[in-house]
């Protein structure tokens, strides 16, 4: 059954919501077993690494992120309704996401809530520059039910539940792809290769750009045999590399054959532009 993803800033609503549409798939589908997961059901204070920018925060952030990760990853499945109840303000986090639902071939969408409140100046200023707002048109964005606090009461009154309920139920099942397909056991050399294949696959886009402009229909040989890259609009350096470590970084969780890490790079980057 569905992974559901709800996102948002804090105050803005999103444990109202999730408390609500938990509450409403168990009425509606009795037989079916629904869990909702938080910073609360991990034993994670939720304001830890939401405010400020110091090492301890960060690294109090990352916490709380990996032990909501390990707890969706432990229960997601065909048979199970998951709700994660938290920020998971950036697309990074939700593309993780999205695979790991298609890993499962279940279903899979997004809640945002967009928050008014009153929050500290500064405080708003950094959240708001560290939140990447859902966009329909991205895959791990999709099926996306957008709300404000004005939208809903605290009784949930407001809030499309049957909607939500109905994408839950019928929505298109995300089929497991290359990048998400149950990996073998990576090769002793298979670090060094991912470093080193993503490394040329955007020295080669950089390269391309520089000469050619954005990079469409550009493979390279011998590191990408399936796939080319695709892109819509050119990619910055710094952009380029922040979508080479977050890539990594989700490969390193999810080993691949190392002949694919290639291909599997280009598809990557294609959804990131």
């Amino acid at each position: 059954m569905p992974l559901v993803v709800v996102c948002g800033i804090p105050a803005a609503g999103k444990t109202t919501v999730a408390t609500a549409l938990v509450g409403h798939l168990k009425r509606q589908l009795p037989d079916q077993d629904v869990l909702c997961i938080s910073p609360a059901t991990v034993n994670v204070d939720k304001t830890k690494g939401y405010a400020g920018k110091t090492e301890m925060d960060s690294r109090a952030e990352k916490n709380t992120r990996s032990a909501l990760k390990a707890a969706v990853e432990k229960v997601v499945n065909t048979k199970t309704i998951v709700v994660l109840d938290a920020l998971n303000y950036t697309k990074g986090e939700r593309y993780e996401l999205f695979c790991k639902a298609k890993a499962e071939s279940t279903t899979y969408c997004v809640r945002n809530a967009a928050s008014e409140e009153n929050l500290d100046p500064k405080l708003l200023q950094e959240l708001a520059a560290r939140f990447e707002v859902p966009m329909d048109k991205n895959r791990w964005d999709s099926p996306l039910f957008r709300l404000t606090p004005d939208d809903f009461a605290v009784d949930g009154a407001g809030i499309p539940l049957d909607a939500i309920t109905d994408a839950i139920r019928f929505g298109k099942t995300v089929k497991a792809g290359l990048a998400t397909k149950a990996a073998p056991a990576a090769e002793t050399s298979f670090l060094q290769a991912l470093d080193e294949v993503t490394n040329a696959v955007v020295e080669a886009l950089l390269t391309h750009q520089r000469d050619a402009g954005v990079a469409d229909g550009l493979r390279v040989p011998p590191h990408t045999v399936k796939n080319e890259l695709r892109l819509t609009r050119p990619l910055s350096t710094a952009e380029a590399r922040r979508h080479r470590r977050q890539y990594i970084k989700i490969t390193r969780l999810r080993p691949c054959a190392v002949a694919d890490i290639g291909d599997l790079f280009v598809e990557y980057l294609n959804q990131q532009a």
